[in-house]
């Protein structure tokens, strides 16, 4: 039975609908990737709906490959949530590339004498192992910002810096001011400033993609937003490549 994980929150997964031209829907590949990760035991961050998660390994496939089987968390609370929850949204790597699909109404069961979660098999799974989009953590000793500028109701602008917890080629995650800015799925922001080391600064749109509660230690509850940019010119990927290359050699040094 997988034990619930005493490491900080992980990336939240990422928006389906932004990278569906990674998606994989050939029933035969879905299986071989699964299968895969049965024999290969790789640990998968589960989210129950948008809110808590757990880690769990994918323990085996169906005879007739219509469903598979999941760990269940040993957290008997949290196992009831994920018996009950709509969808499990299921992110993982397998060979260095990033793994993540959705289950449906996963019931509680039983397998090899140890409680265990049933889903049928995925309709697709995102695979993305195209360098640009792996997400890396920014340091905080070389903090970035996106200062993103709002109306106010009275009509007067108001420009609030955001730091930037995580960047990649298709987007960055930020953590939500509380009062300053209002942040919901769907929301576009544009002619927002995304500041670089090195006092490069970049114009970009973000399109507001999820929203995800995160714990924060030692200062409570916050959210944290997924972005998607959107308007890039060619130049401006190049640069903002550019810098996570250099952000993956100090993170590697």
């Amino acid at each position: 039975m997988t034990a619930p994980s005493d490491r900080s929150t992980p990336q939240p997964p990422l928006d389906p609908g932004a990278f569906a031209r990674y998606s994989i829907h050939d029933r035969r590949e879905i299986l071989q990737l699964l299968n895969a990760l049965v024999a290969r035991r790789e640990p998968v961050t589960t989210y129950i709906d948008t809110g808590p998660w757990f880690v769990t390994k994918v323990l085996a496939i169906s005879s007739d490959g219509s469903a598979l089987v999941l760990d269940a968390p040993a957290d008997e609370a949290v196992s009831a949530l994920a018996g009950n929850a709509a969808q499990l949204v299921c992110t993982t790597r397998l060979e260095k590339v990033n793994i993540q699909f959705t289950v449906e109404a996963a019931a509680l069961d039983t397998f090899d004498h140890r409680p265990a979660l049933r889903a049928a098999l995925p309709e697709s799974i995102l695979r993305l192992q195209r360098r640009e989009f792996f997400r890396l953590p920014t340091p905080q000793s070389e903090p970035v910002t996106c200062s993103i500028t709002h109306s106010l109701p009275d009509g007067r602008k108001k420009t609030v810096k955001l730091r930037i917890l995580d960047i990649s080629g298709g987007g960055l995650a930020i953590v939500v001011p509380p009062d300053e800015l209002p942040f919901l799925p769907g929301m576009e922001f544009n002619r927002c400033h995304l500041e670089l080391p090195d006092n490069e600064s970049l114009e970009v749109g973000l399109k507001v993609r999820n929203l995800y509660t995160v714990e924060k230690p030692g200062s409570g509850i916050a959210t944290r937003a997924g972005c998607e940019f959107f308007g890039l010119s060619r130049q401006m990927m190049a640069r903002i490549q550019r810098y996570m290359f250099r952000l993956e050699r100090s993170l590697r040094a």
